[in-house]
């Protein structure tokens, strides 16, 4: 539903967020498989085992979904460091392992990230006017703060975390889209660590 350029999300039903969310990993796995060009209307429809009508009730276009994905895979990293405190002593060692592990799983599944990425881009004016939308900054990449907050942060008040997670999410998501085109993760992964650490030593 659109109002004055701004997109409102209404609360879906259980029925209707379960479609969603099987439209959301049917887009993952053709992504994964075929990249940007295999996800279509109909054949993530197809995948996901819903009609294209149904489809086009829950997104507009392909980019809408793919971006879709994006951030619900952002969510579940979220979730997953808030389930499992990650392992290291001080907030720039827990960081610097998550960041390795997503560049890794991105690396693993280059046409995935290349698609996904891909879409962000064509779909960023857009996520500028979506209403309480998380994305790239602290809000945005909720897991980056959380990280960072996951057990002693060795001295650091909030502010220094606050800026610290503001600064890294915009680093994370170039250290994403070059290793989605092709840049070494462990490279990628290096530049990150030193970004860390200098801004939390």
């Amino acid at each position: 539903m659109e109002q004055r350029g701004q997109v409102v999300r209404r609360v879906l039903s259980p029925a209707r967020a379960a479609t969603r969310e099987r439209l959301i990993e049917a887009a993952i796995d053709l992504a994964t498989e075929g990249g940007y060009d295999a996800v279509g209307i109909r054949a993530v429809a197809a995948h996901a085992g819903v009609s294209v009508p149904t489809a086009y009730q829950h997104v507009s276009s392909k980019d809408e979904l793919l971006t879709e994905a994006l951030l619900a895979l952002g969510a579940r990293s979220t979730a997953d460091v808030r389930e499992r405190t990650p392992a290291g002593r001080s907030p720039a060692d827990r960081l610097t392992l998550v960041f390795r592990r997503i560049l890794r799983e991105a690396a693993a599944k280059p046409l995935l990230y290349q698609a996904l990425y891909r879409a962000y881009l064509a779909s960023a004016p857009t996520l500028l006017t979506i209403e309480g939308q998380a994305g790239f900054g602290p809000e945005k990449a909720a897991w980056i703060g959380a990280t960072l907050r996951a057990g002693d942060t060795a001295g650091h008040d909030e502010e220094a975390i606050e800026s610290a997670s503001r600064i890294l999410s915009m680093l994370f998501l170039g250290a994403m889209t070059s290793v989605a085109a092709g840049r070494d993760a462990g490279e990628a992964g290096d530049v990150l660590e030193d970004a860390t650490r200098r801004l939390l030593p």
